[in-house]
């Protein structure tokens, strides 16, 4: 239900409640035998497989900056209705929610019927309400699900807030929605008309990928309709008066495809020169404990070499402020306006800041500019493409007797060592691999304990952990538990405010596909819960070359409809993997056709956590993968996915005639 009331800046929307149910239909099917006659017979053995219907929601998502509603959507117990109540009281509130519609059972289904039931003509005029899929395209009758495929919708109800005169008194609706599915005889095809398009023309450029992806939050599945462009000439296309080079499709029908630059009298040809950009430099301490203003993002201005940060706030760097800081934008000043200007990126004491800082300047042709990934590199923690909870590493020289344990029990705030332990004055010629713990004392007793990942000569490089958390918690905090994805990272937030100030007009020709940020450790090293040895590396997936377009972890998995791995806007950057699998599993010949620019830039994908630094991949000047160290200022090169409604309107792919995108 949903009430207005006549007032011009309240209006009640009370208890506005919308169900969705996906209703289907069970065939009967009957199987008889046919006898001819005595002499000539027709025999023959059938089977029929078995089969399954089942078509429900998953993963429900609320839009930021929706109204806190009643009753909060959610699915009920049998996954084919949503319901909810929201109150909207001024003219520009809004409820949003977007919701996965999943066929896991083995036949293909089609809507025969959308039934909107509720909406009055007394309301309808001050009432916006839609259920689209995330392209933008409304749900409708003949849409088709195939089997085991996912679709992802957006439902949004609005008080409108560009209205004349409101209403004259209360409203109260009952909302009622409906999709009815049955089954279909036919398939969808999964890739979009632009893609055929492209495999029709240059059918010789396109190989299929046949492993596992995830494209879609919460969905990993075999592959059946990635393609990667291989083409050393037919991959450039402009959209939105911006060169790119496509990379792949994806398994939901849309167009990956990489950041390549200005474009310069319609082409897109390598020999375009520099152009400005948001410049970087190597990450770096700040003092930040005066008062200066901070912001969320930034706008800028390349002719003027001007920064100025969006809604900036007064804050002051402190113990007890910094952490509200983190990620946060400033120009050191009061005005909120500079030619360079900080991204905070991490805590190194009471007034001092790990940062990231920028100018405006000229940047390779085929980069937004330059970054670090992060400037904080002191921990696992900062592959992160966003991150949270940070235990920067410590050294230490042992030259008194030090107890080592194996594990500790923890009571009173007092952490005991206990199950193996042992008494060393030097680490020189002892293995610790199954005593980490420590006290840094002869008692074994601490109210912080440490753990020892990494041994050089009897240097130790090492964590405190406190309030009885062992490293199993401490790993976790870093990598995988739901809210490790808290802060951007210093390259997602330069990435952000590009888009937001060159791209966001065009999110609605965008595809929300996943952008994995594989923080999955295929090897702990010294940070083995189980014992591990002093002097091996934690590793990531792709510490070793792959071409595995999987995504184990949800809190890897980034997109705008991902709350635990959540974009602010379509884009990220392309992973290690989608690179090695483009550049024909890492080819040398490979290199100077398909990703050499000249320069270096980021690869979205972590590489491993040596002694004291995060290592994230990279692509080397020329066009090779590397690893490098996240404090470094590397190229930015955006990735973005095409939604399936893209439609080529001139061109052919080439750098000196590239595809142009209808818009």
């Amino acid at each position: 239900m949903m009430k207005f009331s006549k007032r011009r800046k309240f209006v009640n929307h009370k208890k506005r409640i919308m169900y969705f149910s996906l209703f289907f239909i069970i065939l009967f099917i009957s199987v008889g035998y046919a006898y001819l006659n005595s002499t000539l017979s027709i025999m023959g053995h059938t089977e029929l497989s078995a089969n399954t219907w089942n078509i429900h929601f998953e993963n429900l998502s609320v839009t930021d900056g929706s109204v806190s509603a009643t009753t909060p959507a959610q699915i009920s117990g049998n996954t084919t209705s949503i319901s909810y109540s929201v109150l909207l009281e001024r003219p520009g509130d809004f409820y949003e929610f977007s919701v996965n519609v999943v066929n896991s059972g083995t036949l293909p289904g089609k809507i025969s019927l959308v039934d909107i039931n509720g909406i009055s003509s007394s309301a309808e005029p001050y009432l916006d309400y839609s259920i689209k899929y995330t392209n933008g395209n409304l749900v409708q009758v003949d849409d088709l699900l195939n089997a085991g495929a996912t679709k992802r919708v957006v439902v949004r109800v609005a008080y409108k807030d560009d209205l004349s005169s409101l209403p004259s008194e209360n409203i109260e609706l009952d909302l009622i929605y409906n999709i009815t599915y049955v089954q279909s005889y036919e398939e969808e095809l999964t890739t979009n008309k632009l893609v055929q398009q492209l495999k029709t023309e240059n059918s010789s450029c396109f190989t299929k990928y046949t492993g596992q992806v995830t494209d879609q939050v919460g969905v990993t599945k075999q592959a059946e309709n990635v393609y990667f462009n291989k083409c050393t000439e037919k991959r450039n296309i402009i959209f939105n008066n911006m060169c790119w080079q496509m990379i792949r499709t994806t398994e939901t029908g849309g167009i990956k495809m990489i950041y390549n630059g200005d474009v310069v009298d319609g082409k897109c040809e390598s020999s375009r020169g520099d152009h400005k950009g948001i410049v970087g430099a190597d990450g770096s301490s700040q003092t930040l404990n005066s008062s200066y203003l901070y912001g969320d993002s930034f706008t800028y201005d390349t002719t003027n070499s001007t920064f100025t940060l969006t809604n900036p706030e007064t804050a002051i760097w402190s113990d007890s402020t910094y952490a509200d800081l983190i990620g946060k934008f400033t120009c050191k000043n009061t005005t909120g306006s500079c030619t360079t200007i900080y991204n905070v990126n991490g805590y190194k004491d009471n007034s001092t800041a790990y940062t990231s800082s920028y100018t405006i300047g000229d940047t390779n042709y085929a980069q937004i500019g330059t970054s670090a990934f992060n400037a904080n590199y002191r921990i696992p923690a900062m592959v992160g493409y966003m991150f949270n909870k940070v235990y920067n590493y410590k050294t230490k020289t042992i030259s008194t007797s030090t107890k080592f344990g194996s594990t500790f029990t923890y009571e009173n705030g007092t952490y005991t060592l206990s199950g193996t332990t042992q008494d060393l004055t030097t680490l020189s010629g002892f293995d610790i691999s199954n005593t980490h713990y420590t006290c840094w004392n002869d008692t074994g007793t601490c109210s912080n304990i440490s753990y020892v990942y990494y041994i050089s000569s009897s240097t130790v490089y090492y964590i405190d952990i406190s309030g009885g958390k062992d490293i199993t918690d401490a790993i976790n905090e870093m990598l995988y538990e739901s809210s490790v994805n808290r802060y951007n990272s210093s390259i997602k937030g330069i990435i952000d405010a590009w888009y937001s100030q060159n791209l966001s007009s065009k999110t609605i020709m965008l595809e929300d596909t996943v952008y994995c940020n594989a923080r999955n450790i295929r090897n702990y090293g010294g940070w083995n819960p189980d014992g591990g040895s002093t002097s091996t590396y934690m590793n990531f997936k792709n510490y070793s070359k792959n071409n595995d377009l999987s995504c184990v972890n949800e809190t890897d998995q980034f997109a705008v409809s991902n709350n635990k791995a959540k974009l602010t806007y379509p884009v990220s950057l392309a992973t290690h993997e989608e690179l090695y699998t483009l550049t024909n599993n890492n080819n040398s010949s490979y290199y100077s056709v398909l990703t050499k620019t000249g320069a270096w830039w980021w690869v979205l994908s972590p590489g491993y956590f040596g002694v004291s630094i995060s290592v994230v991949r990279d692509v080397g000047a020329g066009g090779d993968l590397n690893d490098v160290g996240v404090v470094n200022s590397y190229g930015s090169r955006p990735a973005v996915s095409l939604n399936s409604g893209a439609v080529i309107a001139s061109g052919t792919g080439s750098e000196s005639n590239p595809w142009v995108i209808q818009e």
